[in-house]
């Protein structure tokens, strides 16, 4: 389920998206270029499809606050995609999968907030092709991040794809803390289960032996920490996909 939620000053929340810009049209457009957004709440999701004429002029959905995340099975294989701020969404997009049906679903983990790129938004944007780039360059950054989240379902050993992982995601979306690099995001074992290409159980007995090992804490509060430096395969197949 999905509610209005007002409009946002896309620049002054998201500090990538303008730090992608020049000084000149950082100056100019940061007073007026703002978006409606949405909440999303937690559970199953199901995105309205905007239409054909709405859609050719949609840029998407611009995920602000919270984590989502989109499975995908093929041939009763799946794979997941984590998904948090400075994210692009289109998911009314087709999943070219052909010949074979997807099955793709989509789920808010914790309560999200979304702008919506639709036509009001890129008319407006429409005055500064920096942003539009710019946003562009958030879909590419998606596919590649994806691309990683596959390449590490394929090292040996749970425990290394685990831990790879939660490197993956305390890099991109995490803060330093007494306790490592904390998560900020609460993940399931059946979802890391479902990011590593693991079962529920064998994620249990990984994370267990990763936090008497030292290098992931669970805090009070339930989030995941890592500690020290990430594996070197992790920094290999970030630079290889790069």
């Amino acid at each position: 389920m999905s509610q209005t939620a007002g409009w946002v000053p896309l620049l002054q929340v998201d500090d990538e998206l303008a730090g992608r810009l020049s000084a000149a049209t950082l100056a100019a457009a940061a007073p007026v270029a703002m978006a409606p957004t949405e909440w999303l709440d937690p559970g199953e999701w199901r995105p309205r499809d905007p239409g054909d004429e709405e859609r050719s002029s949609h840029l998407g959905l611009l995920v602000i606050e919270g984590f989502l995340a989109r499975r995908v099975r093929v041939l009763d294989r799946p794979a997941t995609e984590l998904l948090g701020p400075g994210d692009l969404l289109l998911p009314w997009e087709p999943d070219r999968t052909e010949p074979f049906a997807a099955g793709a679903r989509w789920e808010v983990l914790e309560d999200a907030r979304v702008a919506v790129l639709d036509r009001r938004v890129t008319g407006l944007l429409g005055r500064w092709p920096e942003i539009t780039v710019a946003l562009l360059g958030r879909a590419v950054s998606r596919s590649r991040a994806f691309a990683l989240t596959l390449a590490i379902s394929q090292l040996v050993g749970v425990e290394l794809r685990l831990l790879v992982m939660l490197w993956h995601v305390a890099e991109r979306w995490g803060a330093p803390g007494p306790d490592g690099t904390v998560l900020p995001v609460h993940l399931t074992h059946e979802l890391l289960g479902s990011l590593v290409s693991a079962q529920r159980p064998t994620v249990t007995r990984a994370l267990g032996h990763l936090c008497e090992d030292g290098r992931v804490a669970r805090r009070d509060d339930g989030l995941l920490a890592v500690r020290g430096e990430p594996p070197a395969q992790f920094r290999g197949l970030r630079s290889a996909l790069h």
